[in-house]
């Protein structure tokens, strides 16, 4: 199964923004966030919407997502013992992440 999604960041910027941070607290992991940038953010929470969409069962909470990225830098996610290759990118206003659940 594959999840896709796409996240205008000067949107995400002004939730951010409204939610004084609330946001992150309730949806990342502090080990997901290696910087506050805007930009890497965005892309992180598409990510999350990505993986939700090829779950076979959804998360009871934002922080039931887990990524990480391996010695190479290659991002993945997990939901309990559903595992995801992930995909991550931004450009301009816009980051992207794609997901696919690896069947095991």
């Amino acid at each position: 199964m594959v999840g896709v999604d796409l996240v205008f960041i000067p949107e995400f910027r002004d939730r951010l923004e409204i939610s004084a941070g609330r946001i992150i607290q309730r949806a990342f992991r502090p080990s997901e966030i290696n910087s506050q940038e805007t930009e890497h953010l965005a892309g992180l929470w598409a990510a999350k919407e990505a993986v939700v969409k090829a779950a076979a069962s959804a998360p009871s909470k934002w922080t039931d997502i887990v990524i990480t990225h391996d010695s190479s830098g290659k991002p993945h996610a997990s939901i309990g013992m559903q595992a995801f290759a992930l995909s991550i990118s931004h450009h301009g206003d816009y980051a992207v992440a794609v997901a696919y659940r690896i069947e095991q």
